[in-house]
């Protein structure tokens, strides 16, 4: 159902997987458990979800946010542009992220005294040759 710019899904199984597609200026509210959410080719848009079993994914998006409710224990950005992550407390702990060709990208979190928080995800890192082997690290920009 939409009305004044959120669209509600119901999820009614957890083996079901919400994909939004090429959606424009609105707030997607996820209600209830699902197996996974996938944001493709969005701009300005929100994503609000309660409990996700294995990822929430946002592809090829613009200027878009996610927000967890509850638990989502992994995150992948790809190609996206602007995007801010609100993580629940729940999600804190568990939470890791991939990204690939994204810019732009923060996560936000209440601290401990109920502060919001946000850093930046690193996409600048600096790589070198060590004993035969490439390694990686995040550049001194973010430090």
């Amino acid at each position: 159902t939409c009305e004044g710019g959120v669209c509600k899904v119901e999820v009614t199984d957890v083996k079901q997987q919400v994909y939004i597609y090429k959606c424009e200026n609105v707030t997607i509210q996820i209600i209830g458990k699902c197996k996974s959410v996938i944001l493709d080719s969005c701009t300005k848009c929100g994503v609000v979800f309660d409990n996700v079993i294995s990822a929430c994914e946002v592809v090829n998006c613009k200027r878009v946010q996610v927000q967890a409710t509850g638990a989502c224990p992994s995150f992948s950005i790809d190609k996206t542009d602007g995007i801010v992550v609100h993580l629940s407390n729940e999600a804190i702990s568990e939470s890791s992220f991939v990204t690939s060709k994204s810019s732009e990208m923060n996560v936000s979190w209440l601290d401990d005294a109920g502060e919001i928080k946000e850093a930046p995800i690193p996409e600048q890192f600096m790589h070198k040759m060590v004993n035969g082997s490439v390694t990686s690290q995040v550049s001194d920009l973010y430090h």
